[in-house]
This record gives structure tokens, sequence and C-alpha cells, in this order.
């Protein structure tokens, strides 16, 4: 991900200097030398802090790694930019929470599915009212595989921190969802396979349905599917939304069909380095207005919540469950 999905987006962007790249894996860190001969490479974050004064750090390790790599930045004053899923427990982001409002840094998820362009075109539709007042809406992701990656966090539990595809894909299809209603969700079911109770692999097959006060949204995924695909409904008052991977149709109850095509589906590779742009300007840009980093930091903290109840759901049966009112407060 740093070197296919990340890297390409730092080096057109002008506002800032890379400093230095931290990487475990020596032949990882042998790449990062070739790919770019001026800037220094460390073995260990001490080391790293050590050597260099850091404006912040982007980290793009698995998962496992991405509370304690947070903490130890903000403690040290530098702001975070951070791969889903952003953290795994409740108990890690409230630590990232709070040293976030006391070095006064942010902590900021990389939410790239938003920025693909045909997911971009049917939020902006459905902002703009063009289908009116949303009353379903559904997103699928279709895989035939994990993604292949160094580790086997998305396979193994131990690795992953206890969660599968819905811990996985499931978090990008959250937070899209979440963009296409205007309300906070109040309950939450899922049902997964293999269960969250057998031990061994994790989930491969996940179907999370959320309620909110009169709509319904449904996330569908899956590593057993026979072909890469990826799809999507929204069901409005006024008309609706088709996405079948490449193509966005418009149909509204007044007016003329809108169809657009595009090049690359979304399920075209794994990297989407072509969204990481606009990711990299709504992060400078929330560095200098925090009330940005407070609004990306509550949608991934959202995210973690409907994902763990989620699994609590799958260990029930299915069961709705509750979703706290968002507390009163500063974010970050």
């Amino acid at each position: 991900m740093a070197e296919e999905g990340h890297l390409p987006g730092w080096l057109k962007e002008r506002r800032v200097s890379l400093r230095a790249v931290c990487e475990t894996n020596p032949a990882r860190r042998r790449r990062a030398e070739q790919l770019l001969p001026s800037v220094r490479t460390y073995a260990s974050p001490r080391e790293l802090y050590a050597g260099e004064s850091l404006d912040f750090i982007d980290v793009c390790t698995p998962p496992p790694s991405h509370a304690a790599l947070m903490v130890e930045a903000l403690r040290r004053g530098v702001h975070v930019l951070c791969e889903k899923p952003f953290v795994g427990t409740r108990a890690e982001l409230q630590k990232v929470r709070r040293l976030s409002r006391e070095q006064n840094r942010i902590a900021f998820p990389v939410h790239n599915w938003k920025e693909a362009p045909i997911l971009a075109r049917a939020i902006d539709w459905v902002r703009k009212g063009l289908i009116g007042k949303v009353l379903h809406s559904e997103f699928h992701t279709l895989r035939s595989r994990p993604a292949v990656g160094l580790t086997s966090w998305r396979s193994e539990k131990e690795e992953a921190g206890g969660g599968g595809i819905l811990l996985d894909h499931g978090w990008h299809g959250i937070y899209l969802l979440l963009n296409f209603h205007a309300e906070r969700p109040r309950s939450v079911s899922a049902w997964l396979h293999p269960s969250p109770s057998d031990r061994g692999q994790t989930e491969h097959t996940a179907h999370l349905l959320m309620g909110f006060s009169d709509a319904t949204a449904s996330l569908f995924l899956t590593w057993k599917a026979d072909r890469r695909y990826n799809s999507a409904r929204i069901y409005g008052e006024k008309g609706f939304l088709v996405l079948e991977d490449d193509r966005i149709v418009l149909r509204p109850r007044k007016g003329g069909t809108r169809v657009a095509t595009y090049r690359h589906p979304l399920s075209h590779g794994s990297h989407h380095p072509e969204w990481f742009g606009p990711v990299l300007d709504r992060f400078l840009g929330a560095i200098e207005d925090r009330r940005k980093a407070a609004r990306e930091f509550e949608e991934a903290s959202l995210c973690l919540e409907i994902t763990l109840r989620g699994y609590a759901s799958a260990l029930k049966g299915g069961r709705y469950l509750p979703i706290p009112p968002k507390k009163g407060g500063r974010p970050v």
C-alpha cells in the first residue's frame, strides 16, 4: 500500500517534502531506498524519531500496528494520516482521541473510496437531492480472495485482531453507506460466515444491515465470489441510483435519465493511487481547519462502532443492536 497506493500521491504533492521511511522489513526498506534515494530510511519508530523532526507521519502498515504507531506519533506532537481500519478497539480509539486533544494534533483516516470518481458523483447527486430523501441504500463488494499483502492479517484471526472481510472491505462500505444517508444509524445487525464464535479463520462473507429513523442500509461482502465486482443501489423518494462497477445510472421520477461510464471500474486493482491525491488535500486542509479533522475522525469512530456491534450481533444470531447516540463535546 505504501509503495503502490500512497507514494504516487506524495510524489505529486508540492506542499510537503518526504523526509524519511520507517520500514521494519529489510527487503522493503531496500525497496524504499531504490524508489527514494534522497530519503533516509529507518528500521524502527524509535530510530525514526531520534533522527528526524517531523510534522506528520503516514501510517500504511498492517492494522494491528495502527493504534500503537498513532499513539507514539501523537505523544511526540506529530500529526497522523492512517490507513483503514483506523483502529480495532474502543480503548484504542479513546487513547488516540485523548492524545489528539492533549497534543493539539490530528489523527486522520484514509477513507479513499469516497474519492473514487463514480462514488463521488453518487454522493454528490444524493446530497443535491436529485433522488430526494434516501429510503434505502446498498453496497456490494465481491472478491474471489482476500487482497494479497505482506502479512496474513486478512485471513488469520490473531493477525487481524479478530476480524476478516467486515473489518477489511467492510470499513469502506460502512463509510460509503453513511455518506448516502443524512443521519447517524440507530441499530445494526450482521450475519458472518464463518461465525465469530468459530476459532481459526476469520469471516470471508458478511451481510450487515443498518437501521435509521426511517431508512435502511445493507452491506454485502464476500471473498468467495467468482469475480471482482462492486455495485450499489440508492433508493429515494424521488428516484434512484444504480451503480455497476464502472457505470452509474440516475433515474429521477421527473426529468431524464443520466448515465455516466468510467474508464476504471471500482473493482480494478487494490491500491487505487488515483484516489489518494484528494485524500491528501483533505488531510492537509484538516491540519489547518480542525473542524474538518473532527468530521473525519468521527466518521472513523462510527465505522469502528458499527463494525464492533456487527461482530457482537453475529454472535447473537443477527440480533439488532442499538448504536449509541453521539456524545457531546469537541471530537478531537
